[in-house]
C-alpha cells in the first residue's frame, strides 16, 4: 500500500490504529497482515509529536519516505525532481521503474548520459 502525499493527520491515524475511515482502516489491516506499506510524508517542517508518529509507523514496520527530493542527482527540471520522489517511492514498494537515473558509486555518474 503506498500514502502518497499523506498528511500529519494521516500519519497520526495510522500510527495510533485508528480506523475512522477508509485510509486508516486499509493502512491498519496492511500492517496487520504484514505487507508493505510506504507513507510519503508531505509537510514540513515536521513537529515532536508527527516524528513520534513516523516513528512508530517505522516500528510497526511501514517504510515512511518523506517527499524530499534529491537536490544532487543532477536535475534540470521539476519534473526531474517529481520523478526522483516518485521513483524512490516505486523503489520502497518494490516496483521497477526508470523514472530517475541511479546512481554507480562515481562522482558525476548521476549526470552521465551513459
Amino acid at each position: 500500500m503506498l500514502v502518497v502525499p499523506a498528511s500529519t493527520a494521516a500519519v497520526a491515524g495510522v500510527a495510533l490504529g485508528l480506523s475512522k475511515d477508509l485510509l486508516q482502516r486499509v493502512a491498519s489491516v496492511t500492517l496487520k497482515e504484514r505487507r508493505p506499506l510506504v507513507v510519503c510524508v508531505r509537510e514540513t517542517p515536521l513537529n515532536g509529536q508527527t516524528l513520534k508518529h513516523m516513528v512508530a509507523l517505522d516500528e510497526a514496520g511501514a517504510v515512511v519516505l518523506p517527499a524530499s527530493p534529491a537536490f544532487y542527482a543532477g536535475a534540470t527540471h521539476i519534473q526531474d525532481l517529481v520523478d526522483f520522489v516518485a521513483g524512490r517511492v516505486l523503489d520502497a514498494a518494490g516496483v521497477p521503474h526508470q523514472l530517475y537515473r541511479r546512481w554507480r558509486g562515481e562522482l558525476g555518474g548521476a549526470l552521465s548520459s551513459d
